[in-house]
């Protein structure tokens, strides 16, 4: 089951997109960094709330703006006030109206033994339990080959390069 990861946004990196994970059986990739598969504590999904609008303030602003739109009409104030708890009045509803039908993101989360955690940040919640599986069945095999996780547009996709890769490799930290 997915949890909220960002409540405790204390030590997580976030990742948006295009993104290159490789795992291998020994280590794990991305951007500049190498970690060791045994420092990983965790590689699972979360829903990830980003970007809500507190409560408090939309409900100050709905309540505050109301109050002076009403004391505006009420006593013949001037369009001026009027305006402005009109101007509340439409903050509140748009921030109540994001609060509620704002996109909803899922993640890639990965968990070190440290403590910090990496989140890459997607929307392909299928894609997203696939490469989850892959990724437990290929530490648990612990299979010599390479699986990559690719991260674009917000689509997750993952694959297995089969065999030892000899030589010298090539590894792309900005893709």
């Amino acid at each position: 089951m997915a949890s909220n990861l960002l409540k405790n946004k204390h030590n997580i990196t976030l990742y948006k997109n295009n993104k290159l994970i490789v795992v291998t059986k020994k280590t794990i990739r991305f951007s500049t960094n190498v970690y060791q598969t045994s420092n990983i504590a965790s590689f699972g999904e979360g829903e990830v709330d980003i970007g809500t609008i507190p409560w408090i303030f939309v409900i100050s602003f709905l309540i505050i703006g109301l109050n002076i739109h009403l004391y505006a009409i009420s006593y013949a104030i001037g369009s001026t006030a009027e305006y402005t708890g009109t101007f509340l009045l439409s903050l509140g509803g748009i921030g109540t109206f994001w609060n509620w039908f704002k996109p909803q993101y899922y993640g890639l989360f990965l968990t070190l033994n440290s403590g910090d955690k990496t989140l890459f940040v997607i929307n392909d919640k299928i894609g997203l339990k696939k490469v989850i599986l892959d990724i437990y069945e290929f530490i648990e095999a612990e299979k010599n080959e390479v699986y990559e996780i690719s991260i674009k547009n917000s689509q997750v996709s993952g694959n297995f390069v089969q065999g030892n890769i000899g030589g010298s490799t090539s590894f792309n930290a900005d893709r």
